[in-house]
């Protein structure tokens, strides 16, 4: 699955009618109401605003008064499509004084959410783990070696012996035994989920 790395806004015109499709991160159901009001505000005196949302297990749509299943229901689908999770799409449309049918507004909606996801920067959600060691200045070159190619360094304290806190998304444990002859091993720290 991939995530939307920040807000983005896509505008289709269909027959006179706007689409403007709002892409953006969320967390949880709380922030569909908040992000949604917010929509409200920046697009007043849209005709609609119908939404689609992942975010995990759970999926929502909305067709705001459009006939059924012929816009929250495409823009949904269309961000399943696309694998995206953690993820608002509402379109704000216009109406231009123009009936577009059912097939034509299921077509608008997609589109308009396509177009903001091609313009989106995806991200994919990636386990980390985060180490320190300590050891002795002799092994400075051969441990900043390794840790530089299989990890990232996120600090260096110099005292009477170094120590290194990484960043790896592989257990390096014994890559570390091998390059120190089995004198030092990382200690883990935490887990976490960082975006790539």
């Amino acid at each position: 699955m991939f995530n939307v790395k920040e807000k983005v806004v896509s505008l289709i015109e269909v027959k006179k009618s706007k689409f403007y499709c709002i892409l953006l991160p969320i967390k949880d159901d709380e922030n569909i109401k908040n992000e949604l009001a917010e929509i409200k505000k920046e697009y007043p005196g849209a005709r609609h605003y119908c939404y689609g949302a992942v975010i995990g297990d759970i999926t929502r749509s909305n067709d705001d008064g459009e006939p059924a299943s012929t816009a929250g229901r495409p823009i949904l689908e269309t961000l399943l499509n696309h694998q995206l999770d953690n993820v608002l799409a509402v379109v704000v449309r216009y109406f231009g004084g123009t009936l577009l049918g059912t097939a034509g507004l299921i077509r608008a909606y997609s589109q308009a959410t396509s177009e903001a996801i091609k313009m989106a920067t995806l991200t994919v959600p990636t386990t980390v783990y985060n180490y320190k060691i300590t050891a002795d200045y002799n092994l400075i070159s051969s441990l900043e070696y390794l840790l530089s190619t299989k990890a990232v360094i996120k600090d260096r304290i110099y005292d009477e012996m170094v120590t290194y806190f990484f960043q790896s998304e592989e257990d390096i444990s014994q890559e570390i035994k091998e390059v120190t002859s089995g004198q030092y091993s990382p200690e883990f720290i935490s887990e976490e989920i960082i975006q790539k």
